[in-house]
């Protein structure tokens, strides 16, 4: 009886443990010229609805439908966690021939960046994605079309419990690997947390195709310093900047 009892519980946790995907669909905001959401399809009450299949919802995006202006063989660059959007609009003016995606998973946060780029006049060449960006490289972006990525000063998420929702962690920098195209690709990382920094360096360190070209000696992109890190240095906080190369 006990057995039977026991096969009953193994079979029902089994079933427990497929978890459904939801739809998620990209738009561009009708009020706001340059802020992409990425967020999921509801019924009007809030609740994702699941697909049929329960498999990752893949939308047939290209780049061109973010950058109308480019062509095929585009230099297309993302920058993981805009924050306020300091960075995207000192960098997306400076190089006019380039396009570069921004991303923010916060509404406020997002659009706060969309205003202060669309001030700089970043957006001539430069979007914000409002949503979760490791789904968006998953299940929308093509292989073989990202030259090159950014992170700054992400959330390091403190708190041991919270540690999961870290994104830099092996299946994101799969996604990395694989949209990125062929060559010698840059992946510019910045941290002020120590842990964090750690934990990230040896994810790269562990990746097949990663090197660190420099390891936490780095300089600040161009020049370019992040809110974050203008505040943290008056503060005298170590920063931990480093350049990962991927090679494809």
């Amino acid at each position: 009886m006990s057995e039977e009892v026991l096969d009953n519980n193994e079979e029902k946790i089994e079933k427990e443990v497929v978890i459904p995907e939801f739809y998620r669909d990209l738009k561009e905001d009708p009020e706001s010229k340059g802020l992409w959401h990425y967020v999921f399809r509801t019924h009007g009450d809030r609740k994702p609805i699941a697909t049929p299949d329960g498999l990752p919802h893949k939308i047939d995006f290209n780049w061109k439908d973010m950058f109308p202006q480019i062509g095929n063989d585009a230099h297309v660059e993302v920058e993981i966690g805009s924050g306020k959007g300091g960075f995207l609009s000192e960098y997306a003016p400076k190089h006019p021939d380039i396009v570069i995606m921004g991303s923010e998973w916060d509404y406020t946060w997002a659009k706060f960046a969309q205003r202060k780029m669309d001030k700089a006049g970043a957006l001539a060449n430069a979007t914000m994605l409002r949503g979760d960006v490791y789904f968006f490289l998953r299940d929308c972006v093509k292989d073989n079309t990202v030259d090159a990525f950014h992170m700054y000063f992400p959330d390091p998420w403190p708190k041991e419990r919270h540690h999961k929702n870290r994104l830099l962690r092996p299946d994101f920098l799969v996604e990395v690997a694989r949209v990125l195209k062929p060559g010698k690709r840059i992946f510019y990382w910045g941290t002020d947390h120590k842990e964090y920094n750690e934990v990230a360096l040896e994810v790269f360190d562990n990746f097949k195709g990663c090197k660190i070209l420099e390891r936490n000696t780095a300089e600040p992109t161009e020049g370019i310093m992040t809110g974050f890190e203008k505040k943290y240095r008056k503060e005298g906080r170590p920063i931990y900047r480093s350049v990962v190369e991927f090679e494809k």
